[in-house]
């Protein structure tokens, strides 16, 4: 970052073949799941040291008039890493961040929709596992609030649309699927 990187090129290009070589290693035996979980869980601390605290933000800046993104991984979904590095930036494209984190049922995801109102819902699948659960809660989301931006990624989407969802694959394209605000 000091040299110039943009955070969004750290994140394509330093942590997610990191974590991604961490799960290939964990799949053929190599590491335990204690190894991945010292991983991630190290890599969320140098995630929180390049960012300022969201909450020192939001009760420095009050009721703020920026585009609410709200972020969450579906339900049974537990790897919200690349969840973060999302929201921070979406955060540097101008939106206040909703981050709802791992393992959201559809029906709660709905309610926080509906109670907070987002202008930008993002949701996250990593596993294959995950699939069928994110499409069924894109058609929720499509169903219920269906002039909602909404944003899918992660390694379990293999298809090439996912209901009315954009598809964002890359970290560095993030900003420009949503647009400086």
């Amino acid at each position: 970052l000091a040299e110039g990187m943009s955070l969004g090129a750290l994140y394509q290009s330093v942590i997610t073949p990191a974590m991604h070589e961490l799960g290939r290693l964990w799949e053929k035996g190599a590491i335990t799941i204690a190894d991945e979980h010292l991983a991630t869980a190290l890599t969320h601390q140098v995630l929180a040291a390049l960012r300022p605290s969201p909450l020192a933000e939001q009760s420095a800046e009050g009721r703020s008039s920026k585009p609410r993104a709200m972020l969450a991984a579906v339900q049974g979904e537990l790897h919200a890493l690349a969840l973060r590095m999302a929201a921070h930036l979406l955060e540097d494209a101008g939106y206040k961040t909703i981050y709802l984190g791992g393992d959201v049922p559809t029906e709660a995801l709905l309610q926080a929709v509906d109670s907070l109102s987002p202008d930008l819902l993002g949701l996250s699948a990593t596993m294959p596992a995950s699939a069928l659960r994110l499409e069924d809660a894109v058609a929720g989301v499509n169903e219920a609030h269906p002039q909602l931006n909404l944003l899918v990624g992660g390694q379990a989407i293999t298809a090439p649309r996912v209901g009315e969802a954009t598809i964002v694959s890359d970290f560095e394209q993030l900003g420009e699927r949503v647009g400086a605000t």
